[in-house]
């Protein structure tokens, strides 16, 4: 028996020209791996906040201000250089 999923909203596909960043400001999750046309993107189903880093952030103060872990964080955003204005996903609690 072949089960069909309509839950649309739980998937993206990637369209030709599109790259990450913005995959990531249209859909509000960070997206890792290699960014093709016809690529299968699953939103989780964690909602996540995007917050623009400040001047002398780095993960360990994002994780403590948000009280995550700070290897999780480092893990959601794929270990990307903490700068002023970057913009970090947070997941929400």
């Amino acid at each position: 028996m072949i089960t069909l999923v309509k839950d649309k909203s739980r998937f993206y596909r990637v369209k030709r020209g599109q790259d990450c960043r913005e995959i990531e400001a249209r859909l509000s999750v960070p997206v890792s791996g290699a960014v093709f046309a016809g690529r299968i993107i699953e939103t989780p189903s964690t909602p996540f906040k995007v917050y623009s880093a400040c001047v002398g952030d780095t993960y360990r103060t994002v994780a403590l201000k948000f009280g995550v872990e700070e290897q999780a964080l480092k893990d959601i955003n794929g270990g990307k250089v903490v700068y002023p204005t970057c913009k970090l996903f947070v997941p929400c609690k």
